[in-house]
């Protein structure tokens, strides 16, 4: 295994330009391929009446339920 001092910095930038590439690549099988709907996200009238914390936990609740949607 190499040993990583501050004279392998071809080797880190090596590392480095691999990580990048990897993201970018996740990001963009994550973008095309888990894309939510919209009108999974059930919003309700936003008027004065509305209580704000049933608001984010219906929120939050359709949220859970689109990722378990997407990852089952």
């Amino acid at each position: 295994m190499p040993r990583f001092t501050r004279h392998s910095r071809l080797l880190n930038r090596i590392f480095f330009v691999l990580v990048i590439a990897a993201g970018l690549f996740g990001w963009l099988y994550a973008y095309g391929n888990w894309q939510p709907d919209p009108a999974a996200f059930e919003i309700g009238s936003l008027t004065g009446d509305t209580d704000m914390i049933d608001l984010i936990a219906g929120l939050i609740e359709d949220a859970i339920q689109v990722f378990q949607e997407i990852t089952g």
